[in-house]
């Protein structure tokens, strides 16, 4: 399903555009459980995920090429750290790192162990800190992509957009995709449990308005 919302520059003093402003909105399928890592030694950490469960989003008839991408998702799980998001292109590149291990800086860390329970949305305007916001129910919003965790240093906030920045419709139209791995087993001081319930993928094609007269004309003596 996509959604296009639309702005259109009438009335307010502008240059009119042949463009109008359009951040497209492509639904996922495919969401259900994250299946938890297997049980073992380490039971949490880089080198210990589960299944992943992968969200599909079909993207069509976009005619511009990308200028910022985002994605919303509504998850619910019992310990946030278990959790590695990817986003990723048709055929697989480019992709990001959504955020990964929260809260651990070593490969066999468990990261932090706040729940998840409702829309978390990721794009460059986030204005809070995922590795920041650590209570014990994450607060719902917009956040700022996280670097990986897992390594020292991780969880700095970083850009999403500008690994996306430039492709082509013919490199954008096709099948994105989401992935969600767990990463702690469901063992004694592990019990992560979580699904994805949803999940939006959000394109914006708007900066062509800025490059095609949706600048304030100039004034007459």
């Amino acid at each position: 399903m996509r959604i296009t919302a639309i702005l259109a520059a009438l009335g307010l003093g502008l240059v009119a555009s042949p463009y109008a402003f359009a951040i497209e909105e492509f639904a996922g399928t495919g969401t259900g459980a994250i299946p938890d890592a297997p049980a073992g030694t380490p039971n949490c950490g880089v080198n210990n995920l589960g299944q992943p469960r992968i969200v599909s989003f079909d993207v069509h008839d976009l005619i511009f090429p990308v200028v910022a991408i985002g994605v919303s998702m509504d998850l619910t799980h019992s310990w946030r750290g278990d959790l590695v998001v990817k986003l990723a292109a048709p055929g697989g590149t480019p992709s990001k790192i959504i955020f990964s291990h929260t809260g651990s800086n070593v490969p066999n860390g468990c990261g932090h162990n706040g729940k998840l329970a409702g829309v978390y949305k990721f794009d460059d305007s986030g204005d809070r800190d995922w590795w920041g916001s650590a209570f014990s129910t994450v607060p719902t919003g917009n956040y700022k992509v996280s670097a990986p965790g897992g390594a020292n240093p991780g969880g700095g906030a970083i850009l999403l957009s500008p690994d996306f920045k430039g492709l082509t419709p013919e490199q954008a139209n096709g099948t994105w995709t989401l992935t969600f791995w767990d990463a702690g087993d469901p063992g004694p001081g592990q019990p992560g449990i979580g699904s994805v319930n949803a999940a939006t993928l959000f394109i914006d094609q708007s900066d062509l308005i800025f490059k095609n007269g949706f600048e304030t004309p100039p004034t007459t003596p």
